[in-house]
């Protein structure tokens, strides 16, 4: 190949490349540089931008006595350490068992992923009037089995956020189990059965040759669902607003209210910020933590 058609193909490829590459700039680092710089102002409204102060990392030290945004800090990690090991567990047993040879394989596989790809509004709308403590078919059945002190679901203080974990584990489980299918129908079958010919059971078979040969994709997916369920908002904005009495109020909620109810565009940055941190050093430790129990 020349040196004249090998720019040519370079230029062609940047052609393609280009329109991508300036729509990442702008949508992706170009919002987060702005934040950095709102972050380190007392910025309120937009309209009032002239007004606006440097105060430096002043709003990084008010977090630290502010009992709201700790609170939500809080929510978030009990969050997503209960929604991570719950989704990928779950999703992992579903794609095992859903590939054996059973009845209703592809009726069971979409109806598994069918929570995934429905609208989060509508699914958390719909699992409100469920879990309703009064008219939910859920109390009512348990009352109908005699169970005489139903839990209050979405309105109790204590079960709120656990009852939130769960139907978002029910929603997004999707992901994590056709992904698992897809890496389970990829394991070599001559290593199975060469598992088998020295005597290995179903339990060593999936704990010494196909769980191995999962780890690339767990940690895909558990990097996924921690990101997933430190960015939640939408089903907790709608099943709860965050209540009762900000039980269920996580990080992004706590940014949306500062920046919009409360018009403190500068101190809901400097979360926003707090909070990309934390996902950036929760990949990073997993990423390292990957390459070092990499086995060559």
């Amino acid at each position: 190949m020349t040196s004249s058609l090998r720019k040519k193909e370079a230029r062609v490829a940047w052609l393609f490349i280009t329109p991508y590459l300036v729509g990442f700039i702008l949508f992706h680092f170009l919002p987060i540089f702005l934040s950095i710089v709102l972050s380190l102002t007392d910025m309120k409204y937009i309209s009032t931008a002239d007004q606006t102060s440097f105060i430096g990392l002043g709003n990084y030290f008010e977090m630290i006595h502010d009992a709201e945004f700790r609170n939500a800090f809080k929510n978030s990690i009990i969050y997503s350490v209960c929604f991570v090991p719950l989704v990928m567990v779950v999703g992992l047993f579903l794609a095992v068992l859903v590939n054996q040879k059973i009845h209703f394989r592809n009726g069971i596989r979409a109806m598994i992923f069918m929570p995934y790809v429905s609208n989060m509004v509508a699914i958390a709308i719909v699992w409100s009037l469920l879990l309703d403590p009064v008219d939910g078919i859920v109390n009512k059945t348990l009352s109908a089995l005699g169970v005489s002190n139903a839990p209050m679901w979405l309105m109790g203080s204590k079960t709120a956020l656990i009852t939130v974990v769960m139907i978002a584990v029910w929603r997004e489980v999707g992901l994590q189990f056709v992904t698992y299918l897809a890496a389970l129908q990829d394991v070599p079958k001559e290593l199975k059965e060469a598992a088998q010919i020295d005597g290995a059971n179903r339990f060593q078979l999936f704990r010494f040759v196909t769980f191995p040969l999962l780890r690339n994709t767990t940690f895909l997916l558990i990097i996924t669902s921690i990101i997933t369920s430190l960015k939640n908002f939408t089903i907790i904005q709608v099943l709860t607003e965050g209540g009762p009495g900000n039980a269920t109020t996580v990080l992004p909620l706590k940014i949306v209210d500062t920046a919009f109810s409360s018009a403190r565009m500068g101190y809901a940055s400097a979360q926003a910020m707090v909070m990309f941190v934390l996902v950036m050093v929760i990949t990073a430790t997993q990423w390292i933590g990957k390459n070092r129990s990499e086995i060559y």
